[in-house]
């Protein structure tokens, strides 16, 4: 079977790392995945990509979709694709419209509870013209896909709310490494490397640096939480439009001593294997795949209670929820775990245990052959 996942491209994101995170997992050993990446480049992962035997197509998605279209069309013809797996939220539309005329079945997944601009449509003016086309566009993705998933209950009920009467609408929930946890003295080493004592508490937090993520909310907590625990410290993995602002913010509020940015690493299950706390207050998620991870490196979650993040942890078991604007609530979390390394020890056993049982790679691999030989039986 041959899948062509359609993209904006292939960047260190929740979704493409997750699909990378598919090639060669046993049970899609007999599933050939390529990409289609419409954005302006294939993006930093695409040679990952490659290595790994897919093939990676551009097809830039220009306002008119003409030649869009065109390039899908021929792309479909020559790759004899058996199925279309649509990933591009505000404009699914169009791709699907194209597929269907190819005679191709198309699934098409959503993977966030809001479909934030990006680019240059974040303008004013363009945003409004966008959130019309954004009705349309995922309206039609919607009546006409053979079938359509979310990577959340919380997802899928933002598009469709009642997708549970609906029979091609499927939960997809995403998979992730369950890695080796590093011993005393690597997590020591770490520290050290930093300039860090061997005691010191590493807070963690992953996440492209846009306004989703919340890094002013999460330096809050932190500059609150460095208060009570001066042995504290912050380690911020990601990048994105935000991070000037974010280091002026750390440099205003005289913590840059106690902040690492450590922008993008591919070494992520290790950092969190390192940490002590995955601190996550996204304003909104469609699943929260790194708190997910964090569990999986045994790292206790303190996050903010939002659609989708609630599915991916449960609330007293494995994280720590709080309402998003709840500051304090946050800065007595974390604090909590950092004085009681036994409490924090026992969350952070409870999110692996639950990560290997239903979330690792090979279960979701599993639930996505099942999804595309429904599909195309």
């Amino acid at each position: 079977m041959k899948v062509l996942h359609l993209i904006t491209w292939l960047v260190p994101g929740g979704i493409e790392k997750w699909l990378l995170s598919m090639l060669g997992q046993a049970p899609l050993n007999d599933v050939v995945m390529d990409f289609c990446c419409k954005g302006a480049e294939v993006g930093v992962l695409a040679d990952e990509a490659r290595a790994q035997g897919a093939t990676v197509h551009h097809c830039p998605l220009g306002p008119d979709h003409v030649r869009f279209g065109q390039r899908l069309r021929q792309i479909l013809a020559d790759g004899q694709y058996d199925v279309v797996h649509n990933h591009m939220e505000t404009y699914s539309g169009f791709p699907v419209w194209v597929a269907r005329r190819a005679g191709v079945p198309v699934i098409t997944s959503y993977h966030n509870t809001r479909f934030s601009a990006q680019t240059w449509t974040r303008a004013a003016g363009l945003r409004q013209l966008r959130d019309v086309y954004q009705r349309v566009s995922v309206g039609y993705a919607l009546r006409q896909s053979d079938m359509v998933t979310g990577c959340s209950d919380a997802v899928l009920a933002n598009v469709a709310p009642d997708y549970r009467e609906r029979a091609n609408y499927h939960l997809l929930y995403y998979g992730v490494q369950v890695p080796s946890l590093p011993d005393a003295a690597a997590r020591a080493a770490f520290r050290a490397e930093h300039g860090w004592p061997a005691d010191a508490a590493v807070i963690l937090h992953v996440g492209r640096f846009n306004p989703q993520k919340n890094h002013g909310g999460l330096l809050d907590v932190f500059e609150r939480v460095l208060a009570q625990v001066p042995a504290a410290r912050l380690v911020l993995v990601g990048d994105g439009p935000l991070r000037p602002a974010v280091e002026q913010s750390i440099a205003e509020r005289g913590i840059a001593d106690q902040v690492r940015l450590l922008g993008l690493r591919d070494d992520v299950p290790r950092l969190m294997g390192l940490s002590d706390v995955f601190l996550f207050p996204s304003f909104f998620e469609g699943f929260g795949l790194a708190a997910l991870e964090a569990n999986a490196a045994a790292l206790p979650v303190v996050a903010s209670r939002v659609p989708g993040l609630t599915e991916a942890v449960v609330d007293g078991q494995t994280a720590l929820l709080h309402d998003v604007q709840d500051v304090d609530g946050m800065v007595r979390s974390v604090t909590r775990l950092i004085a009681e390394p036994e409490y924090a020890r026992q969350m952070g056993e409870a999110g692996r245990r639950r990560v290997e049982a239903a979330y690792s790679l090979d279960a979701s691999a599993r639930r996505l052959r099942d999804l595309y030989q429904l599909c195309v039986n």
